[in-house]
């Protein structure tokens, strides 16, 4: 079941329907058919960020644009920006190893601009109803969210760059013990003498970053049992979230329930305060995505930088270290 994409399915199935609608020249009804499709897709993005959905969200845009613009007596403006639209709202999803959750934080504005600039070119070189200059709207709304959410995101998580780091390569990091998603309580200690141990801290089951991020762990999981290092995720969600992010994503490791973010506190990488629309609201604020590598004698031997999210998400970084181990 975790392999069904439910909803992107059914937009794939309503985006049929609407190529069948602008043949029939519905054009109205295929171009609000392309629209429920491309929000239904972004929907779920969250829970499986495949290319699957990611072409299905460009289809739906490019359908959306086809249907209120055909046929077509001059350059696809409103189409063109549309596709522009969609890149401002997937692009950074898509290639989250190239631009983390806040590098390279101009992505999104200049898609966007390109979008409105396409826009108005197109209203202004052609005379368009009422109905084509509505239809757009709600994905450029979303698109000005999402842009504005990252924006926030970035500037929220760079407060960290000053913060001292608590748990520091050479050291005994602070013990735990939390429960799994079994409900099977886990103890940092449990390892000491028979594992080598790699924390990763995720900020929850909303962020799609996380699960793109758990995924690539997971595609690494032979390279690391292979230097007999168990991977181990702590997140703020509660028990039944957590059993449900790992069958959804197909993960063979644990992940820990941290719902008070005690032990995200006790290594230094938690920020009191955060708010972000897109983001569950957890009242202690929310983890920082990043990863501690610790040896069998309990020493810590790799620390990513909370202030450079993007280091967690790069397993290569710490197959250097492994080798030494």
């Amino acid at each position: 079941m975790k392999k069904i994409h439910l909803y992107t399915s059914i937009a794939v199935g309503l985006l049929l329907i609407a190529v069948v609608c602008i043949g029939l020249h519905q054009n109205k009804v295929a171009a609000i058919l392309s629209v429920v499709a491309y929000f239904i897709t972004l929907k779920e993005v969250s829970k499986y960020t495949s290319n699957y959905q990611f072409f299905t969200v460009f289809a739906a845009a490019l359908l959306t644009g086809i249907a209120l613009e055909f046929p077509f007596t001059s350059f696809p403006f409103l189409t063109m920006a549309l596709l522009f639209i969609a890149g401002c709202g997937i692009s950074r999803i898509a290639f989250f190893s190239i631009f983390s959750y806040s590098q390279y934080s101009w992505l999104e504005p200049i898609l966007l601009f390109c979008a409105i600039v396409l826009f108005g070119i197109g209203m202004s070189v052609r005379t368009h109803t009422i109905f084509q200059l509505l239809v757009p709207l709600p994905s450029f709304a979303f698109a000005c969210m999402l842009t504005y959410g990252m924006l926030k995101d970035k500037k929220q998580l760079s407060k960290n760059k000053s913060a001292k780091q608590r748990v520091e390569i050479g050291k005994i990091p602070p013990n735990f013990e939390l429960p799994d998603q079994e409900n099977n309580l886990v103890k940092l200690s449990d390892f000491k003498d028979k594992r080598h141990l790699l924390l990763i801290f995720v900020r929850g089951d909303w962020c799609p970053g996380c699960h793109m991020m758990l995924r690539t762990y997971e595609k690494n999981r032979e390279k690391f049992q292979t230097k007999n290092i168990f991977v181990m995720a702590i997140g703020p969600d509660p028990v039944g979230v957590n059993k449900e992010m790992v069958l959804k994503l197909g993960l063979d490791f644990k992940v820990l329930a941290d719902d008070k973010q005690k032990t995200a506190m006790a290594y230094g990488v938690q920020l009191s305060e955060y708010d972000n629309a897109f983001a569950d609201k957890f009242e202690e604020g929310i983890p920082l995505p990043a990863s501690f590598l610790i040896d069998t004698s309990g020493i810590v031997r790799y620390v990513s930088r909370p202030d450079k999210v993007g280091e967690f998400l790069n397993p290569s970084l710490i197959f250097p270290i492994i080798d030494t181990l």
